[in-house]
């Protein structure tokens, strides 16, 4: 089921989340202005002023997200912007 959604305003509740959902998957790193999860060519990184970048290994995309929904059941992580909506899911070789 999924969480809460997390207002990007309140971006140390975003960061605690980002850590929390990402860790057990790959290298995680946090600051003040972005947060960075990167594992076997995939990853998400997001950023306190609403850029969101994603990559996999045929794509990636750049967006912005007022909001951010962590799903630990399903492996997907969605923002929430302004005119669109993206889901980030965890590849599922780094769920086994």
């Amino acid at each position: 089921m999924p969480g809460e959604p997390v207002p990007r305003a309140d971006w140390p509740s975003v960061i605690v989340s980002f850590r929390n959902f990402f860790e057990p998957f790959g290298e995680v790193s946090t600051s003040a202005e972005e947060a960075t999860f990167v594992a076997q060519g995939t990853g998400l990184a997001i950023r306190h002023d609403g850029i969101s970048k994603s990559f996999m290994p045929l794509h990636s995309l750049e967006a912005a997200w007022e909001t951010i929904v962590f799903d630990g059941e399903a492996g997907e992580v969605k923002l929430v912007g302004p005119n669109a909506t993206y889901t980030y899911r965890v590849p599922p070789y780094l769920r086994t």
